[in-house]
């Protein structure tokens, strides 16, 4: 599995030769994102910063919404989490399998989830999850939902970067939250074999 970052919460994933583009957004959040395609879409919220999803090419498979699906060989499980906010939101959180690793995306989440919710994230492997605060996450929070999950590697999103017009926590609080030395890496390549075994490894993508 190929895990690239391309800003806030948007990732592209590679499994085998199959593409999926997580929360493609448009350029209202200060960010442009280059021109691509992808086999699957997936959109997490109806909010501009997760649902360009028009401008890629690829004629891809698009998920928007909670739900069981099945597209290319990869499996994907949308889980409904309903964020009381001013105006309240609905967020899906994705649980995508390939190549016998679980990875799980949680969109905009800025709540603590429920008993029920956490079950439904067992035996995640990889975590992306947002730390940035300012209407997600923030660090004392992520750092509490991921001690709840125990992953075998974080990858936090949704944070401030160069550019980024919504107001979010530096990705520093985080790691110092968490009180782990991140690795910081351009692009993250992952298998089966290559996962932590006895501990959490902290991923810090370049966008």
């Amino acid at each position: 599995m190929l895990i690239t970052w391309q800003g806030l919460a948007c990732f592209r994933i590679g499994i085998r030769d199959i593409s999926l583009l997580i929360d493609p957004y448009d350029a209202t959040v200060g960010l442009k994102l280059s021109r691509q395609s992808a086999d699957i879409v997936l959109s997490t919220s109806n909010r501009p910063a997760h649902k360009n999803v028009a401008d890629i090419g690829g004629n891809p498979f698009v998920i928007t919404g909670p739900g069981e699906y099945e597209a290319k060989g990869v499996y994907i499980w949308g889980h409904a989490v309903d964020q009381p906010t001013e105006p309240p939101r609905r967020t899906t959180v994705y649980v995508i399998e390939g190549e016998e690793i679980t990875l799980a995306h949680l969109g905009d989440l800025s709540i603590v989830l429920t008993e029920a919710q956490l079950d439904r994230l067992e035996g995640v492997d990889v975590l992306l999850i947002p730390v940035g605060g300012h209407g997600v996450l923030d660090a004392k929070k992520a750092a509490a939902l991921i001690s709840e999950i125990e992953p075998r590697v974080v990858i936090p999103m949704y944070y401030q970067t160069p550019g980024v017009k919504p107001e979010l926590d530096p990705v520093i609080k985080f790691s110092k939250e968490l009180g782990v030395t991140p690795e910081m890496l351009d692009k993250f390549k992952v298998t089966k074999k290559d996962l932590p075994q006895d501990e959490t490894k902290l991923v810090i993508l370049k966008p």
